[in-house]
C-alpha cells in the first residue's frame, strides 16, 4: 500500500508540538509523508528533524517571547481562556484556514489538534478525511467525570445531583465559549452549526485521538463514540 500524504494541524508551545512529532515520526517509520502545519517559528524546528513543513498563521511567539502583561493575561485563571480565545486566536481564524485549505490539497488525511479551529472547518468545507484529538480528559468535559477548576471548586458539590444537573449546567458554560466571527465565517463558508468549536465542534466524527493514558482518566458515556485512547 502506497503511504499516505497526512497534515498535522497544531499550535502552541512545545506541549502542543512535541506529541505531534512524535506522531509524525511513527508515521513515518510506518511509510507515510507527514506534513507539519504550524506556526512559522518552527519551521527550523521541524526542518531540522526531516519533516515538510507547511506555515500556517497565527505567527504567535513562544511563551517565553510573548511579553509579560499578554503572558499574565493568559495565565490567570478566570479571564485567560477567554483571552487566548478571543484575543489571540479567533481574530486569525480566516487567515489560518486560508493557510490549511492551501496545505491539505494534496493530501490524504488531516489531524487537528483542539484548538486549531481552521481545521475542522476545512475538513467539513473540502471533505478530506480528518481525525481530531485532545491532550487531556478535560477537553471531553465530561459530566461523569467534571473538571473541577480551582476558581470552580464549588462544582464538586453539585456533582451529587448526577450527570442531568450537571449537563443543564455544562450547557450554560459551554454558551460562553461561543464566537460570533467563528459564527460568522462558519456561515459564510455554508457549513452547518455542530456546536461551540471549543468543544463539540472540535471533534471529529471519525475518529478523536486521546494522547493522554487510561491512567488520567477512564472513557466516559459522554465521550466522542469514535475515541481511540493510546496503549498504555
Amino acid at each position: 500500500m502506497a503511504g499516505k500524504r497526512i497534515v498535522i494541524n497544531t499550535i502552541g508551545s512545545y506541549g502542543d508540538i512535541h506529541p505531534y512529532m512524535a506522531i509524525a515520526l511513527e508515521l513515518q517509520a510506518r511509510g507515510h509523508q507527514p506534513v507539519i502545519a504550524t506556526s512559522e517559528l518552527y519551521r527550523e524546528k521541524m526542518q531540522a528533524s526531516g519533516f515538510e513543513f507547511i506555515p500556517v498563521r497565527p505567527n504567535l511567539p513562544p511563551p517565553e517571547e510573548q511579553d509579560t502583561e499578554t503572558m499574565e493575561k493568559v495565565m490567570e485563571p478566570r479571564t485567560g481562556s477567554h483571552f487566548l480565545l478571543n484575543e489571540m486566536l479567533f481574530p486569525h481564524l480566516r487567515d489560518s484556514y486560508d493557510d490549511l485549505l492551501a496545505a491539505v490539497q494534496r493530501a490524504d488525511l488531516l489531524l487537528t489538534h483542539p484548538i486549531t479551529f481552521a481545521g475542522p472547518l476545512v475538513a467539513q468545507k473540502t471533505g478530506i478525511p480528518w481525525v481530531s484529538s485532545v491532550l487531556a480528559p478535560c477537553s471531553f468535559f465530561s459530566v461523569y467525570d467534571p473538571p473541577v477548576p480551582p476558581f470552580w471548586q464549588w462544582t464538586r458539590h453539585i456533582q451529587i445531583f448526577g450527570p442531568r444537573l450537571l449537563t443543564a449546567f455544562f450547557k450554560q458554560v459551554m454558551k460562553m465559549y461561543r464566537s460570533e466571527p467563528y459564527d460568522r465565517f462558519r456561515d459564510e463558508l455554508g457549513l452547518p452549526y455542530r456546536g461551540s468549536p471549543v468543544f463539540a465542534a472540535q471533534h471529529s466524527p471519525t475518529l478523536v485521538l486521546a494522547l493522554f493514558s487510561r491512567l488520567f482518566a477512564q472513557p466516559q458515556p459522554d465521550w466522542p463514540p469514535r475515541q481511540k485512547n493510546p496503549p498504555h
